[in-house]
């Protein structure tokens, strides 16, 4: 049997020590990184879900003000517009009717139709791990008449 030089051995653990210790510094950058790169993740998700509520919201305010310039009345362009801005808002995953408000206002040449969507409590814009805009989205179209 052949005796065992502690210098040979203690070259030979060098590698694994420092495999060993390469493996530590690797865990240790992943969890000084990773909660970073998912607060990152989060924003990403949640600040897109706002732009396409929003936008959603705006084109439903267009669609509502678009079709209310056809209306004879008053009374009519505001029923117009109100099932205009519904139809438009049924794309929106998830919409129910009483998380809006539409107005619908009208001077002498010109309908406005304004819209507030209040988002429902499961989405993930009320989520409290990214600072978000707001709970309640709000856009506003203009048209004008048609001169008779």
């Amino acid at each position: 049997m052949m005796a065992s030089d502690p210098s040979l051995r203690s070259a030979r653990s060098f590698p694994a020590r420092l495999a060993r210790s390469e493996r530590a510094a690797a865990m240790v950058e992943m969890a000084l990184v990773l909660p970073l790169f998912l607060a990152l993740l989060m924003g990403i998700l949640v600040y897109g879900q706002y732009f396409l509520l929003a936008h959603s919201v705006q084109q439903a305010a267009n669609d509502g003000a678009r079709a209310a310039i056809v209306g004879l009345d008053a009374a009519d362009r505001s029923a117009i517009a109100v099932r205009a801005v519904d139809r438009s808002m049924h794309a929106i995953a998830g919409f129910v009717p009483s998380t809006r408000s539409v107005a619908v206002s009208e001077t002498g040449d010109a309908v406005t139709v304004a819209v507030a969507y209040s988002v429902p409590p499961t989405s993930l814009i009320r989520s409290s791990f990214v600072p978000s805009p707001g709970n309640v989205i709000r856009a506003r179209a203009t048209f004008e008449l048609p001169v008779d």
